[in-house]
């Protein structure tokens, strides 16, 4: 038994233990969006870690540290991480705090963050790090007045993923969570056999790893042209000449701009989001959006959020949509040098009816 092994145990079995400390962390490197645009929306900074690290308690004025990271105080409560003896699988959950609906605006663009990886962490007082005795004025550590700092004596991480959301309101949004066992849409074999919809993700390389200019929204919008609601501006138009590889990641000091030379985005300009902290192909695959309404301070109307000023290019997953972007009749947009359609269904199955 470790050193730390033993001062955890001593501490699960003192008759007056140290105050137990939850912490929380929640990888969102799933999503495709940045942290910039957290920052721009409601002063949150979260960082430029995937990891958002938060828990239910305060250090006076400052997070908590742990494992040299540290967690930032923000109203929640959890319930249901117990485990019982029935065989059940637990599935806690969250309450976050939804203060003049921030959170209801970022959770609503991100699929609910569901499948993100929520992480509980667990240890008593005396061991958490010496950071948190720091005195900020003289910059001095202070004493540990519980014991001695130890980051190996901690609990087992409680790891679940986010399943659903339970409940929204203005003041609170509620998750439920589950274990890896009971991910929604996790299947074996990983691919469901499908006559007229296309499993694969749109662009990703693990495919159909389209790489042509956008062509349609998923409710079938053109995206090439005609697509500004103000139709006498031309109804919009794409540059049809512009190469994938030339399309510029959004800028939230706009198109060629910067800190000191703030500027936004033109009409039919093509712009594209790519997850930093992803660490797989599917979370690594960019988002495009397409300008639809031109303004002059660009992070005033992030794609994510904005839908009067951007359109997102996506797949409506069908035969015809695929045609679109690898047949030659648009070549010039698809750039497609494809004989074949990369469809992720199986059409020859459709004379093969599911028999319940």
């Amino acid at each position: 038994m470790s050193r730390s092994t033993s001062n955890l145990s001593k501490q699960m079995l003192s008759i007056a233990p140290d105050a137990l400390i939850e912490l929380f962390e929640i990888d969102f490197s799933i999503m495709q969006e940045t942290s910039e645009y957290f920052n721009d929306l409601a002063n949150l900074n979260f960082g430029d870690s995937s990891i958002y690290r938060f828990c239910a308690m305060i250090n006076g004025s400052n997070p908590i540290y742990w494992q040299g990271n540290s967690y930032q105080p923000m109203p929640i409560e959890v319930e249901g991480f117990e485990k019982t003896g029935d065989g059940k699988l637990p599935r806690p959950r969250i309450k976050i705090a939804n203060p003049d609906g921030i959170f209801s605006l970022i959770f609503k663009t991100n699929r609910d963050f569901a499948n993100c990886k929520v992480i509980r962490k667990r240890t008593f007082a005396r061991f958490l790090d010496a950071d948190n005795y720091l005195n900020r004025n003289t910059n001095e550590y202070g004493e540990n007045h519980f014991g001695s700092p130890d980051s190996a004596a901690h609990f087992p991480d409680d790891i679940f993923f986010v399943n659903k959301k339970v409940l929204e309101s203005k003041n609170l949004i509620e998750f439920e969570l589950v274990s890896a066992l009971e991910l929604e849409d996790a299947v074996v074999p990983a691919r469901t056999v499908l006559s007229s919809y296309c499993g694969w993700k749109y662009r990703c390389s693990i495919g159909c790893n389209y790489r042509g200019l956008p062509i349609e929204t998923s409710d079938g919008v053109s995206l090439i042209s005609g697509f500004s609601q103000n139709k006498s501006d031309g109804g919009g138009a794409i540059d049809e000449n512009l190469n994938y590889n030339e399309i510029q990641e959004w800028n939230r000091y706009g198109k060629n701009g910067n800190a000191n030379n703030i500027k936004g985005y033109a009409l039919g300009d093509i712009v594209k989001i790519i997850s930093k902290g992803a660490t797989s192909p599917y979370g690594s695959t960019p988002s495009l959006f397409v300008c639809v309404q031109a303004h002059h301070v660009a992070r005033d109307h992030h794609p994510f959020f904005d839908s009067k000023y951007w359109l997102k290019d996506e797949c409506r997953k069908t035969l015809d949509a695929c045609h679109l972007r690898f047949s030659t009749d648009l070549q010039s947009i698809n750039k497609s040098n494809r004989d074949s359609l990369p469809f992720g269904g199986f059409p020859g199955t459709e004379r093969f009816p599911i028999e319940g």
